[in-house]
């Protein structure tokens, strides 16, 4: 997906840039960003995709670097229940997004690539 520099997109790119900002600094998000580095040792950076916080649990879809989409399901208050982890290839999440979801996923796309160049 081409990106045009739209409002929407403007909005994202500065709603992902907070959540990887939140992801890399914020203790509260600790939990998560280990989980992300025992699952990708050689992560550089990742973006919070999509948010669903549960009575119980949190579950947060992340892009890792510019090839993977991890799921990552932590309970809140129970530290020693494992966490629930899914990775796939960002081909997969594609084919199943509403447009404004794919606008998403491109804008995220794009910031990771600026990362890792």
């Amino acid at each position: 997906m081409k990106l045009r520099g739209t409002l929407t997109e403007q909005a994202f790119r500065k709603e992902l840039q907070a959540s990887k900002n939140s992801l890399f600094n914020d203790k509260s998000m600790l939990r998560f960003l280990n989980v992300l580095r025992e699952t990708f040792p050689d992560m550089q950076t990742a973006y919070i995709l999509y948010w669903i916080p549960e009575q119980g649990e949190d579950i947060i879809t992340f892009l890792v670097d510019i090839d993977a989409v991890t799921t990552i399901e932590l309970d809140c208050y129970d530290y020693s229940i494992a966490p629930i982890v899914d990775v796939y290839p960002i081909e997969r999440l594609h084919s199943r997004l509403s447009k404004i979801n794919q606008i998403k996923v491109a804008v995220a796309l794009d910031l990771a690539k600026l990362d890792l160049e």
